[in-house]
């Protein structure tokens, strides 16, 4: 009796994850047109909780192609012929280069685990950017924003990792990528950014601005 249990319970589990063998069975026996993908729906590379998470990884892409605009136009500013801060601009545009590359990785990851991306899908956070794209701060104001944005990233980049952690969300391919991709690469753009503004404050403070703003730029041009 109990074996006869245990055969029924493993067969329907076998069953269960057959789902793809299921369709393309029924298909071959089936007159519908042999090119249909209605037919062979589940013949793909999801598994695990992406269909749970997709929503967020296609809004933390955006966020990502969004903020690289942000820093290229943060670059073309420092970079034009009234600031000449080279060492700024150069920053600004490794940050947008960076920022597109990871978006870029997103999107593929998101392809790889069968899902499709949706350009038109807003991220689950706000970032503190301003919205007329109009840029006019100076060189330690733009480096407090930068770091507002990688901090509002590394935050989101946790909340999807904690989200795909759960038994019901329980996903480790995504927990590990996130993990490697993300959490890495933002802690130390972070660590950076607090540093060279930390730097930054005390050299205004101590010695001559403009002097100081100079020196801080050359710095920054050739360590970068």
């Amino acid at each position: 009796m109990f074996f006869s249990g245990l055969l029924l319970t493993l067969l329907a589990v076998a069953s269960a994850s057959e789902v793809c063998y299921t369709d393309v069975h029924a298909s071959c026996n089936s007159n519908a047109n042999p090119d249909s993908q209605t037919l062979v729906q589940n013949c793909n590379a999801k598994y695990g909780a992406i269909d749970n998470l997709l929503v967020d990884l296609q809004g933390y892409a955006n966020a990502y192609i969004d903020s690289s605009f942000e820093f290229l136009l943060y670059s073309s500013y420092f970079g034009n012929y009234e600031n000449q801060r080279e060492g700024f601009k150069k920053l600004y545009r490794k940050f947008s280069d960076e920022m597109w590359e990871d978006a870029i990785d997103i999107i593929k990851f998101i392809t790889k685990r069968g899902g499709q991306m949706n350009f038109n899908q807003f991220p689950e956070f706000k970032l503190p950017h301003n919205k007329s794209r109009v840029i006019e701060f100076v060189e330690i104001e733009s480096l407090a924003k930068a770091l507002d944005i990688q901090k509002q990233f590394a935050k989101e980049a946790i909340r999807i990792h904690s989200r795909a952690q759960p038994h019901t969300n329980h996903d480790a391919s995504i927990t590990h990528y996130i993990e490697e991709k993300f959490l890495g690469s933002l802690t130390e753009r972070i660590r950076n950014l607090a540093g060279f503004i930390s730097d930054l404050k005390y050299l205004l403070a101590e010695h001559d601005p403009h002097m100081s703003l100079f020196l801080f730029d050359e710095y920054l041009q050739k360590t970068l």
